[in-house]
């Protein structure tokens, strides 16, 4: 008999602004209708067992929406009577009310997919609040009805018919289905804790956790563990294994005490693990922890994973003390993760139930029977599946229901049946994570680097102030928690140039408060670094610095090399990120330059502009300066035409200045920027960089790859020594 064990991990960044008592994002609110629903019933109803690991800061998030009517920008754009919104609101749910899978949820919808073509045939020529005025209030108030819809789950539609009704309807919507549709996501947002605290007793479930705010609790500890398995440039140390050790022993007392029961297993935050780890684990009752194979293969020295792989291991962590190991069966795992969405259900349940059933083949004579850990994110997959995963879920779980040869199970039965005896011993596991056996995702590049510094100037800073002055403990707790927060890994997740989205700023921001709150709370001043912006914060080398003011003529054409001369040159054909979408270059050399009144800029792409006009591209531009500007232009030929920037506030919300710019497009991009209309300082410094996105928004390159181009706004010193960059 082969055992399987399904982890699905449930988590979400700590998204609420202590300062405004608001989300920054809606993702907790929108998971919770779907993949927080769905997996958990899917399990009870077709007999299948397995581990969910909810972690405590998302819990916390996922209570407040149920308990304390939490909102956030989506929420109240939804809520809010078209009729009666500005412009601006408007605006925003054109631009916001798309986030979520085309193909499977937008494509599927006659009138979603109506709204979105109207909006992809005006945004190349207009901006956001423009588009509002040609949007009647009867497309946004669908438009409002359909994201939301549309965020629902299987499980919710199969309990509450209604969802069925307004699906069917798809247009059209009145005041009471907005009213009905608001009410089951409340309702669906209430059942969250009592499902799974249900089917913990029943059994279908094991409850685990992750340390509270999901820190890589290594790099919490000490930052030099990082060199043990990469050769990253790391930042200057932070190391407080104390408060490594408060995510792991309150997390694990909050989830029990929700929970109402003991939880002995724990996920640690992206399967990051030391030796270090393993002492705190024993100490505070944890039974079982589990992590990718590659730690394991590194652990051992081998990489033979069909004889290893499959079997709970004793991590030693001195005396005869241990917690038991599991390790990932990452191509399985990967498979329900990103490809198995792309396959028939029934083809790709073959493959999984094959692929199980030959783990028990490959074994050494004599190994005990395989558990084999499947073990993945539990909630972003699934959108991308037909049916929001339904058919799939289905398929899979009734053929393990039903298979002589497959059990399913938990890692907490397991530990309690299991001769640990017969378990190898680990007497020192390696230290990495569940992306290639390291951490460089989260630190050792410059942006990465950047955050930790932050993070430990403003915890020495702390450290040092209650050495010589006294905190309140409610004052202590309150800052704490700011720490905490900030020392979670979603910030170092997104910041670098692995991964990116269009919402790294806000993400970037939301760090930055969590690090400013403790200031605030001791009524100090908080310090400048803290105001700069760190995506994008990379230094640049592929750079010619301008050794002279310019003032071209917005043209598109190559009129005369002069006009140029002077200008700053970024050459893009120097690489310095490592995302996917990098094989592909786009954009040969940005030039820069300024006079007293305007910003220019000229972009020279590798091919010429007509080589891209029907694939429907779009330039982006993004400004970091004392507030965040960005503006969008069609990659097509157009003439001198006068263009608008926006500004981002908190909320996301959009901002016009109409005629700040004016751009040509022929032979090359050019565009200037005039610094009083963009609201720009003299003297002070931006940061600039660019991005190409497809139609469907996808971003296909990013110039600089990491970094920006920084450049100080023209003042009289700078007129005569030009600026750094």
């Amino acid at each position: 008999m082969t055992k399987v064990v399904f982890l699905w991990h449930m988590h979400q960044p700590y998204y609420k602004d202590a300062s405004t008592n608001r989300y920054l994002m809606p993702w907790v609110r929108l998971h919770s209708l779907k993949g927080y629903y769905d997996v958990p019933h899917s399990m009870k109803k077709y007999g299948v067992k397995g581990v969910v690991n909810l972690v405590p800061s998302l819990m916390e998030q996922i209570i407040d929406y149920a308990d304390n009517n939490a909102t956030d920008a989506w929420l109240e754009n939804t809520i809010a009577n078209p009729a009666d919104m500005k412009e601006e609101d408007k605006a925003f749910v054109i631009r916001n009310f798309f986030m979520i899978n085309w193909e499977r949820l937008v494509k599927t919808s006659p009138r979603y997919h109506e709204i979105l073509n109207k909006r992809i045939r005006y945004e190349k020529k207009l901006n956001w609040s423009e588009m509002a005025k040609l949007f009647t209030n009867d497309e946004i108030f669908d438009l409002q009805m359909l994201f939301n819809l549309k965020w629902f789950g299987f499980m919710a539609r199969e309990r509450y018919p209604r969802l069925r009704e307004l699906d069917v309807k798809d247009r059209g919507f009145t005041q009471k289905d907005k009213e009905d549709m608001l009410n089951i996501q409340k309702k669906v947002l209430s059942e969250i804790v009592p499902l799974y605290r249900d089917l913990a007793a029943e059994g279908v479930i094991e409850i685990s956790f992750t340390p509270f705010y999901h820190p890589i609790f290594p790099l919490v500890h000490d930052t030099d563990i990082a060199a043990r398995s990469s050769g990253a440039r790391l930042p200057e140390r932070f190391s407080y294994p104390e408060d490594a050790k408060w995510h792991l022993v309150e997390g694990k007392a909050y989830s029990e005490k929700l929970w109402g029961t003991e939880i002995s297993g724990m996920w640690p935050a992206e399967g990051s693990v030391c030796p270090e780890m393993i002492p705190v684990c024993i100490e505070s009752g944890v039974k079982w922890i589990a992590t990718d194979e590659g730690v394991l293969l590194n652990s051992l020295g081998t990489y033979d994973k069909a004889s290893v792989l499959y079997r709970p291991y004793r991590l030693k962590g001195g005396d005869e003390k241990f917690v038991t190991g599991f390790f990932r069966d990452k191509y399985l795992s990967d498979l329900l993760g990103f490809s198995f969405s792309r396959m028939e259900p029934e083809k790709a349940v073959d493959i999984f139930m094959n692929y199980v059933k030959s783990t028990n083949f490959n074994l050494p004579h004599g190994h005990p029977e395989p558990v084999v850990s499947v073990i993945l994110d539990g909630e972003n997959a699934w959108e991308s599946y037909e049916g929001n995963g339904e058919f799939f879920l289905k398929a899979l779980f009734t053929r393990l229901s039903c298979s002589p040869e497959v059990k399913t199970t938990t890692y907490g039965t397991i530990t309690a049946s299991e001769d640990p005896n017969l378990m190898q011993p680990i007497t020192r596991i390696f230290s990495g994570s569940w992306i290639n056996s390291n951490y460089d995702i989260w630190i050792g590049n410059d942006e990465d680097n950047t955050a930790w510094e932050y993070l430990k100037r403003v915890r020495d800073f702390y450290a040092k102030y209650k050495r010589s002055r006294v905190v309140t403990p409610k004052i202590d707790e309150e800052i704490m928690r700011c720490i905490y927060r900030a020392e979670g890994s979603d910030w170092f997740w997104w910041y670098g140039p692995q991964f990116s989205t269009e919402n790294d700023w806000l993400f970037d921001r939301l760090f930055r408060r969590h690090l400013r709150r403790v200031y605030h709370l001791l009524s100090e001043e908080n310090p400048a670094f803290l105001d700069i912006p760190i995506s994008s914060s990379s230094n640049v080398n592929a750079m010619i610095n301008p050794s002279n003011t310019i003032r071209p003529a917005i043209t598109g054409r190559v009129d005369s090399y002069y006009e140029w001369s002077g200008a700053g040159v970024f050459e893009n054909s120097r690489k310095t990120g490592g995302a996917m979408y990098n094989s592909i270059r786009l954009t040969d050399r940005v030039f820069y330059g300024f006079d007293r009144e305007n910003l220019y800029f000229k972009i020279q792409l590798v091919d010429p502009l007509s080589f891209y006009e029907h694939r429907k591209y779009t330039l982006k531009c993004f400004i970091m300066d004392s507030r965040d500007i960005d503006f969008s232009l069609p990659m097509i030929r157009i003439s001198p035409v006068d263009f608008a920037i926006h500004y981002n506030n908190d909320a996301g919300y959009v901002a016009e200045v109409i005629g700040a710019g004016v751009a040509a497009f022929e032979d090359v991009m050019e565009f200037k920027l005039n610094s009083r209309k963009a609201g720009l300082k003299s003297g002070e410094k931006i940061k600039v960089y660019f991005k190409i996105v497809s139609p469907e928004g996808i971003e296909l390159e990013r110039v600089p790859a990491a970094g920006s181009i920084d450049i100080v706004i023209a003042d009289e010193p700078a007129l005569f020594t030009l600026w750094d960059v």
